[in-house]
């Protein structure tokens, strides 16, 4: 493979959890996601120097590959939904603007929710 290696980052957040204010009596908190959800989102940073033309994923071990982001301009960031396999793993491939293309296999999506696409 020629280019760089997808690098990417996993947020905890931590800094960010903040006590919620507790529910009327009675009220329901509505989930994130449904528990038999087929995708889930991340949040994808470009933070190369060219733009992202396009980013695609695919089962782990399998070659059906889904677009699932693009175009995505240099330090720019957008939500992109994945396919959210049995076991959460999935294929990732991205190509760029200038010509390199990046690669990265068996990445958990339900557990990194942040990609940082870098040089």
């Amino acid at each position: 493979m020629t280019g760089p290696i997808l690098k990417m980052a996993f947020a905890a957040g931590l800094s960010g959890l903040a006590a919620q204010p507790a529910a009327a009596q009675g009220a329901k908190l509505k989930p994130k996601a449904p528990a038999g959800a087929s995708t889930v989102t991340v949040m994808v940073t470009n933070s190369r120097k060219s733009d992202l033309v396009q980013l695609q994923a695919a089962d782990s071990g399998s070659v059906s590959w889904k677009r699932v982001l693009g175009p995505l301009k240099a330090g720019k960031q957008a939500e992109a939904s994945l396919p959210k396999p049995f076991n959460c793993r999935v294929n990732l491939h991205g190509t760029f603007a200038d010509g390199e293309s990046m690669d990265a296999s068996d990445v958990d999506v339900c557990q990194q929710k942040t990609l940082n696409l870098t040089d």
